[in-house]
């Protein structure tokens, strides 16, 4: 992977944490809390286009395996966007493992991409 290359994908996967456990931090939050406190519509949005940014960005820098994560929680909130599917308690524990799948494959990508340079060093 060219040096360019090699630091967009180091830019993703930092942004994309830093994004992951922010709304990871809301998803916990309004998991206890009743729908009337929460902007549901809003929430949706946020965790939809979050996963839509993933799937689309993901391959193309080489880290194909979080995409299918990704767009399984993007295609369930697709879904409560145009009213197929109903907003759960159940629906965020599922998008919490999402995340955290996700969130463990960027942080291994990050530790290897971090020894590959060194020991190239």
């Amino acid at each position: 992977m060219t040096g360019e290359l090699e630091e967009i994908k180091k830019t993703f996967i930092k942004n994309t944490i830093e994004e992951l456990l922010a709304l990871k931090k809301k998803l916990v939050r309004v998991k206890s809390a009743t729908p009337e406190d929460v902007d549901q519509k809003e929430l949706v949005q946020e965790v939809f286009l979050l996963m839509h940014g993933i799937t689309g960005t993901a391959p193309m820098v080489g880290i194909d395996n979080i995409a299918s994560v990704s767009g399984k929680v993007e295609m369930a909130f697709d879904k409560i966007r145009r009213g197929e599917k109903t907003y759960t308690g159940q629906l965020i524990v599922q998008a919490l493992r999402g995340f955290d799948s996700i969130l463990d494959e960027l942080h291994a990508q990050l530790k290897d991409g971090l020894s590959d340079r060194s020991a190239n060093s």
